[in-house]
């Protein structure tokens, strides 16, 4: 048996497991300093960016930095994104209570439309920060890209879905960790996800581009 390999791997993943803690550190602080209300989304934001850094490139780079450069730089794109996912989920909050009390034949109609606009919002929601990291484009842009990525690839959403359910397992088994891990451990997998999302894309339109070309 390969110890010196196996020390490595134990090695690295406690590593990573640091960095986490460390990031999720970083979260709650700058969204205190960002009054709770103003800070949650430029800070999340930051987490994004910060392990997408992690994922796809082998440079080191300082975490606090980096995480404070694009809290300062995306602080007010990254509260409109805030509010939509804010107002949004509480449109639909009381909207389901509303939906509750309406009779039979309206509470099939306007729950088929309500449930349609559900998932739409969720798709955007799984897909917004990831899309507003990665893309250097504008806001309404990037929401069109959150919602037509994850309308083309539905089965990732389910993935992304089920990795979160298990990760709320987790939490709930060891309500302990979540103090260190309650959000970068979901934006890791959200951001590891999307990341082989976007390259499948990426890779699909340069072979279009290469046959498009080779048959002009």
């Amino acid at each position: 048996m390969n110890f010196s390999g196996f020390t490595t791997v134990v090695n690295e993943c406690c590593e990573w497991l640091m960095k986490l803690a460390f990031l999720n550190t970083l979260w709650v602080v700058f969204s205190v300093l960002g009054l709770g209300i103003f800070g949650w989304a430029p800070a999340t934001a930051a987490v994004f960016a910060v392990l997408r850094k992690r994922l796809t490139s082998n440079d080191e780079f300082k975490m606090l930095p980096f995480f404070w450069s694009v809290y300062k730089k995306e602080f007010f794109k990254a509260n409109l994104i805030g509010v939509f996912l804010v107002f949004g989920s509480w449109s639909f909050y009381f909207s389901l209570s509303t939906l509750l009390y309406l009779p039979q034949a309206a509470m099939i109609t306007v729950g088929t439309v309500f449930f349609i606009a559900l998932i739409l919002y969720l798709i955007v929601s799984l897909f917004i920060f990831p899309v507003f990291t990665h893309y250097d484009t504008n806001l309404r842009t990037c929401f069109r890209y959150a919602l037509m990525i994850g309308l083309a690839n539905l089965h990732y959403c389910l993935i992304i879905g089920v990795c979160l359910g298990i990760i709320a397992v987790l939490f709930h088994a060891f309500p302990g960790i979540l103090l260190f891990y309650s959000i970068s451990l979901p934006v890791w997998c959200i951001i590891a996800i999307s990341l082989k999302v976007f390259t499948n894309m990426e890779s699909f339109e340069q072979n279009v581009e290469e046959n498009s070309y080779t048959y002009n």
